[in-house]
């Protein structure tokens, strides 16, 4: 389980919930779960493998307008096409 948590910690994965406990929890929850999880969800031919887990990971973005955000422009009043871009991406990749 230690490795597990190590792995959550390291994809800066945390618990998202709103009303989420503040603070870090200490070193013996984490031995006590683990103890818990390998007694309850380890088959007895392979508590020395450690414990098979698996995890669901949501992505979300949030988004809010401001006062002093800029406006989009006039639908039509771009200056260039997509076919400039691509010219200019090409000829960028020429370059290097």
């Amino acid at each position: 389980m230690m490795v597990l948590m190590e792995h959550i910690q390291r994809m800066g994965e945390g618990n998202a919930c709103v009303q989420r406990r503040q603070g870090t929890l200490g070193w013996e929850t984490f031995v006590a779960a683990s103890a818990i999880c390998e007694e309850m969800f380890s088959p007895p031919e392979e508590k020395d493998r450690g414990l098979v887990a698996s995890m669901q990971v949501i992505y979300a973005i949030g988004w809010s307008p401001h006062e002093n955000q800029p406006k989009p422009a006039a639908r039509g009043s771009g200056t260039r096409t997509i076919g400039d871009i691509s010219g200019m991406i090409t000829k960028n990749k020429k370059e290097i």
